[in-house]
């Protein structure tokens, strides 16, 4: 196996610390620009590539406040000629992970799950992460359905859960 060194800074907002970003949500950063400008945007993997290969090999600092990164990003959009999507490029933090299915075994039941869940991203909301990832969901809903395989109990727990994520995110 090999393993690389990841050269990245972190990136900070506030008190909060980010060590795991990666391309996919620089391109989303840069496509929902783009939408909200109202136009498209053809080269946002390159455009994002860019702006990984800056601060894994050219930025000096070890914490990159995450203002700074924007305003460079916006910089960068209007040196080359999109001033549009860089005037519509909305700061945010990388995707939490929210494991839902280590949730699950500390609240099994349904309504300490759901109340757990709602205080954590409330918690999240509060120092301004806004942006989730949910993984374990399949695990989650055996847990929360009490069942050890799929059954319609565990495909209702599913699709209250799913339910309620969109209700939330929303």
């Amino acid at each position: 196996m090999i393993a690389f060194k990841n050269n990245r800074p972190l990136l900070q907002n506030g008190y909060c610390v980010f060590s795991d970003y990666d391309l996919a949500w620089l391109v989303n950063v840069l496509q929902e620009a783009a939408e909200s400008a109202g136009t498209t945007l053809p080269f946002k993997e390159e455009i994002a590539a860019g702006v990984l290969q800056y601060l894994e090999n050219n930025c000096p600092l070890h914490a990159v406040p995450l203002d700074y990164l924007f305003d460079r990003m916006r910089s960068l959009l209007n040196h080359i000629g999109l001033p549009l999507i860089a005037t519509h490029l909305r700061k945010q933090t990388p995707p939490i992970d929210i494991e839902l299915d280590t949730l699950a075994e500390e609240a099994p039941l349904p309504l300490f799950f759901y109340t757990e869940l709602r205080r954590r991203m409330d918690n999240l909301r509060d120092k301004g992460l806004t942006n989730y990832h949910f993984s374990g969901m399949a695990r989650c809903s055996f847990a929360l359905g009490d069942r050890r395989r799929a059954c319609p109990t565990q495909r209702r727990a599913l699709a209250e859960l799913n339910a309620y994520l969109l209700q939330t995110q929303a």
